[in-house]
C-alpha cells in the first residue's frame, strides 16, 4: 500500500477479500511479512496480519512461509 494510503483501511479491505475467497475455497493462506515491497517494519506487518487471524506457521512441511491463516 502506498505510504499516503496506509492507515486508511484499504489494506484491510484487500486482505478481507483475499481471506473470504480462500475461505470459500477451503484453502489456507501462507505468507511471510517482509519489507521487500516498501513496508516500513516487519513487526508492524506481523501485527497487521495477526489482527486478521494469521498465526505462526509451525508446520514447515508445505511451505517455509512464517505465517498462515487457515480457512474459517
Amino acid at each position: 500500500i502506498p505510504k499516503e494510503k496506509r492507515g486508511t483501511g484499504v489494506g484491510t479491505q484487500v486482505m478481507n477479500i483475499i481471506i473470504d475467497f480462500a475461505n470459500k475455497q477451503g484453502k489456507p493462506i501462507f505468507l511471510t511479512p517482509s519489507k521487500d515491497f516498501g513496508a516500513s517494519s516487519v513487526s508492524r506487518l506481523t501485527k497487521f496480519y495477526k489482527g486478521l487471524g494469521f498465526v505462526k506457521n509451525t508446520d514447515k512441511s508445505l511451505t517455509r512461509n512464517t505465517m498462515v491463516k487457515y480457512p474459517d
